[in-house]
């Protein structure tokens, strides 16, 4: 079993409860699309590609609109990393419902929904279906009545999980969902093609302000690395074996290592020794793992990482609640911890802060 499987988890994240409106279709079988660091992507059916475009891309819509499958995209803007030649995905923008919602890279905590800052959590019911928003761990989550979540970890993984109706309905960068990864590389028009640039260029979101001088090709050393890269490749990700071996056992069943190794090289080819790389990829798997039930141990002290960075009146936690408490209301569900930010005793997250209880939340409500 590969990263779909675990990843799909995701789906049963129903945000400690739901109600829907509109045509509800709720998942059987669930597929994963996912993307990471330069961006390596996953599509629904289980093909592997890298596609080092720094534009807007959809990376999956409903090409097949009915009354039981309604009309939304997925988007993701990819921009080149400070100092490197790596891009990354620094927004994820979802139109569904009439609504825009914006992720963005480093606004931990919030969203912007048409345009306006929210705090999460968050639900919007307008008369077209329901739509709800939570932090879990350190991911933003979206959650839509018909089964789809939308995850993004405000750095540069962002997954799309979708329930068995949409299988042969969907389009974009992860593929159509038709349990065929052979038919994956097809262009908006339905060509398939064997240039990932190809296939990816005919999915560029057309006027996006500022990326007039964007590009679809990859620049710097794409398809073949240089024998001294590829050793200090080897030497900088063989560092992760022995951790992947013991502090990931668990996991292994459910996940296959040699795919974050393979994307490590890669990378690590592409940009050179990117100093948090490890502990970003390490951080990446862990969060995989833990939302598919399994047990990851202590792998930061043997990588030498460091505890995320957490808001004041806090403290991170391995194994967090994935619905911690907020002003809003007590989450409560039963999902597997993850990796969190857990606000220290007498304080409750009031949007991306930890604040006093004896305080005024940011929506005036004290939740005890």
């Amino acid at each position: 079993m590969d990263v779909k499987a675990l990843l799909c988890v995701t789906v049963t994240l129903l945000l400690c409860g739901h109600s829907s409106a509109g045509p509800a279709v709720f998942p059987t079988q669930t597929g994963t699309c996912w993307a990471m660091g330069d961006p390596h992507f996953r599509t629904f059916d289980g093909y592997f590609y890298n596609f080092m475009g720094n534009c807007s891309y959809t990376m999956a819509k409903n090409c097949d609109i009915d009354y039981h499958h309604p009309p939304f995209e997925v988007e993701v803007t990819n921009k080149v990393l400070p100092d490197t030649h790596l891009t990354a995905v620094s927004e994820v923008t979802i139109h569904i419902y009439s609504l825009k919602i914006q992720m963005i890279r480093s606004e931990l905590g919030t969203v912007k929904v048409n345009g306006q800052v929210w705090s999460l959590p968050a639900s919007f019911d307008n008369g077209l279906g329901t739509v709800k928003l939570m932090q879990s761990g350190l991911s933003v989550v979206m959650w839509v009545d018909f089964g789809m979540t939308v995850q993004y970890d405000w750095q540069e993984y962002v997954s799309v999980t979708m329930p068995s109706g949409f299988m042969g309905k969907v389009c974009g960068l992860c593929g159509n969902f038709n349990m065929n990864k052979d038919d994956d590389l097809a262009m908006s028009n339905g060509t398939l093609v064997k240039s990932v640039t190809e296939m990816g260029q005919s999915w560029r979101v057309q006027g996006v302000k500022g990326e007039d001088f964007c590009t679809d090709e990859c620049t710097g050393e794409c398809a073949e690395c240089s024998f001294g890269k590829r050793l200090a490749a080897d030497m900088f990700c063989g560092m992760m074996t022995p951790i992947l071996d013991l502090q990931f056992r668990d996991c292994h069943a459910l996940i296959d290592p040699s795919i974050f190794f393979d994307m490590c090289k890669f990378d690590h080819c592409r940009g050179g020794g990117l100093k948090d790389y490890l502990c970003r990829i390490l951080q990446v798997y862990t969060d995989a793992c833990q939302r598919a039930g399994m047990k990851v141990h202590d792998w930061r002290h043997l990588a030498r990482c460091d505890d995320p960075d957490c808001p004041a009146h806090s403290h991170f936690e391995p194994c967090g609640s994935a619905c911690t408490p907020t002003c809003v209301g007590n989450s409560t569900c039963d999902l597997p911890c993850v990796q969190a930010c857990i606000c220290d005793k007498g304080y409750i997250r009031s949007g991306n802060k930890c604040v006093s209880k004896t305080e005024l939340c940011l929506d005036n409500t004290i939740v005890e």
